[in-house]
C-alpha cells in the first residue's frame, strides 16, 4: 500500500473516532442530564447516577432501613429502626438544587441540613417510653470529685466525680428530630446533656489542696507535760480543720484551730505543772507544790505563735509547754516560809531574816490541817475577830490584833490564848487552820506583809 493509501485510513480511522466521540457525548446529554455525577454523596448516602426521584427513593429507604442508635449518660443505649419515625424527604427542590449546582461546580459530596422529615408524634412518644426518661431519672446533677477521710490510713483521698444526667425530654425531643431531619443515624444525647462536674478526679489543682493538707496532717506535735503524760495533736485532731469553699477548694485553718487547740492545752496543761524548787531555810532545794489560788499557765500568745511555724514547716516534732514567767523562787529575797513539819516560819526581807518563829498550824487529827502551797496575801487588818465552827458542831471566836489571811479563811495571825508555839502541838490541838503566832512575830510579819510577797508553805 502506498504512502497516499495509508494516509486516507488514518484519517478516516481518526474521523470515525471523532464520531464515536461525539455520540457518547449526546447518548451522555441526552440520557444522564438529569442525573448526578458519579461518586455524588448526599448526607452520606451515595446517590451516582440517580435522578432526583430515585435519589429520593434511596435516601428514604436507606434512612428508614437503617438502625437508629440512641446515646445517653451512664452507657444508657437505645436502638430502633428509621422507619418507626416515618422518614422522607422534605423538601425535593434541595436536591434539584444539588444537581443544578453540581452542572456548574462539579461538587459531589454534600450535607443537607432539615432534608428529611419526621413523624414528630411518633418521635414524642418514643422518646417517653425510654426508662431514661421515667421518674425524672434524667435530672440527676453532676456531682464534683471531693476528698474524704480515711481512718485507717489517717489521710483525706480523692472521690471520684459522678457524671450527671440532667436532661429534659423538650431538649431531648428537639434534638432528636434536628438529627433525624439531618440524616443521622447515631444520636449522642450527651452532647446535650449536662453530665460533666466542674471538678473532677484528674483535677491537678483537687491533687494539690490533698497534698499539701495530709502533709500537714502527717505532721504529729507531742507535747511533754511535767506529769509524764503527752498531749498529742496529729491527723486526728487536724482533720476536722479541713474545710470545702463554695468553689470546691479545700483548705486547712490552721490559724484558727490553733488558736483553740492552745486554748485546750492550757485548759490541761494549767495544774500539770504542780511544784516549783525553792530553797527551804536549813534543808537546801526542795520542792514545793503550787497553792490553790498559784499556778502556773500556758504562755498562749507564744505557744500560738511556735504551733503555727511547727505546723507549716510540717515537721514533727516533741515540745515542752510554754509557761508565762513565774517568780524564780530558788533566788527571791524577800518572802514567808513556813515548814509544817518543822512548825517554824520565817520571813526575809531582801534577804534578812527579819522573823524566825515557832507556830502552831492546822490541827490535824481533826482535818484541819493547813495546806502546803505558795500563796499571797489576800488582804490584812487589824484588831479582827475570827468566828467558825469547831469540829464538834460548837462555835467560836477569837479576837486577834493582827490578822493577815492569805487561803480563804486560813492565814496568819496572834494567838494570845497560846502559851507555847512548835513543836508536836498542831497535831492534836492545832488551829482550825490558821498560823497561830507569837504576838511579836504576827506583829513584825504584818509591818512587812504585802500582797506581792509570796508565802511557801512546805
Amino acid at each position: 500500500m502506498g504512502k497516499t493509501q495509508k494516509g486516507k485510513v488514518l484519517n478516516i480511522v481518526v474521523l470515525i473516532c471523532i464520531v464515536i466521540i461525539f455520540l457518547i457525548f449526546l447518548l451522555t446529554r441526552v440520557f444522564i442530564k438529569d442525573t448526578f455525577q458519579y461518586s455524588t454523596i448526599i448526607n452520606g448516602i451515595d446517590c451516582s447516577f440517580l435522578n432526583i426521584k430515585d435519589a429520593e427513593k434511596k435516601l428514604e429507604k436507606t434512612m428508614n432501613s437503617a438502625t437508629i442508635t440512641m446515646l445517653f449518660a451512664e452507657d444508657k443505649k437505645y436502638t430502633c429502626l428509621g422507619a418507626y419515625f416515618d422518614i422522607s424527604i422534605d423538601n425535593p427542590n434541595s436536591l434539584r438544587g444539588i444537581l443544578s449546582e453540581q452542572k456548574d461546580t462539579g461538587k459531589n459530596e454534600y450535607t443537607m441540613t432539615d432534608l428529611y422529615k419526621v413523624n414528630e408524634e411518633k418521635a414524642k412518644k418514643y422518646l417517653a417510653s425510654l426508662s431514661v426518661f421515667a421518674n425524672n431519672n434524667s435530672n440527676k446533677e453532676p456531682i464534683n470529685a471531693y476528698l474524704e477521710w480515711d481512718s485507717e490510713q489517717q489521710e483525706y483521698y480523692i472521690v471520684k466525680e459522678t457524671y450527671g444526667n440532667k436532661l429534659t425530654i423538650e431538649t431531648a425531643y428537639n434534638y432528636l428530630l434536628n438529627s433525624l431531619r439531618n440524616g443521622k443515624t447515631v444520636i449522642d444525647f450527651r452532647e446535650v446533656t449536662d453530665i460533666t462536674p466542674d471538678i473532677t478526679a484528674n483535677s491537678l489543682e483537687l491533687k494539690k489542696q490533698m497534698e499539701n493538707i495530709n502533709s500537714v496532717l502527717d505532721t504529729t506535735i507531742e507535747y511533754e507535760l511535767h506529769n509524764g503524760e503527752t498531749y498529742t495533736l496529729d491527723a486526728k485532731t487536724m482533720k476536722d480543720w479541713v474545710s470545702r469553699n463554695d468553689k470546691g477548694e479545700y483548705s486547712i485553718d490552721i490559724e484558727n484551730n490553733v488558736t483553740k487547740f492552745v486554748d485546750k492545752l492550757a485548759k490541761k496543761a494549767k495544774y500539770e505543772l504542780t511544784s516549783t524548787k525553792f530553797n527551804a531555810t536549813g534543808l537546801g532545794t526542795i520542792s514545793v507544790p503550787f497553792g490553790r489560788a498559784t499556778y502556773a499557765t500556758v504562755n498562749t500568745e507564744e505557744e500560738i505563735e511556735r504551733l503555727t511555724k511547727q505546723l507549716e514547716s510540717k515537721e514533727s516534732t516533741k515540745l515542752e509547754v510554754i509557761y508565762n514567767d513565774l517568780p524564780d523562787y530558788l533566788n527571791i529575797n524577800t518572802y514567808i516560809e513556813l515548814d509544817l513539819s518543822r512548825q517554824n516560819v520565817w520571813m526575809y526581807v531582801n534577804g534578812e531574816c527579819v522573823v524566825d518563829s515557832p507556830c502552831v498550824t492546822g490541827n490535824v487529827a481533826t482535818g484541819y490541817a493547813t495546806p502546803a502551797g505558795i500563796y499571797y496575801l489576800t488582804y490584812k487588818e487589824m484588831n479582827a475577830t475570827l468566828e467558825g465552827y469547831n469540829a464538834d458542831g460548837s462555835t467560836y471566836s477569837s479576837p486577834v490584833t493582827y490578822w493577815m489571811p492569805f487561803n480563804g479563811g486560813i492565814g496568819f495571825h496572834d494567838a494570845s490564848w497560846r502559851y507555847s508555839f512548835g513543836g508536836n502541838i498542831y497535831m492534836t490541838n492545832g488551829s482550825h487552820g490558821c498560823v497561830n503566832l507569837p504576838y511579836w512575830a504576827a506583829s513584825t510579819i504584818y509591818s512587812y506583809i504585802n500582797t506581792s510577797i509570796p508565802i511557801i508553805i512546805y
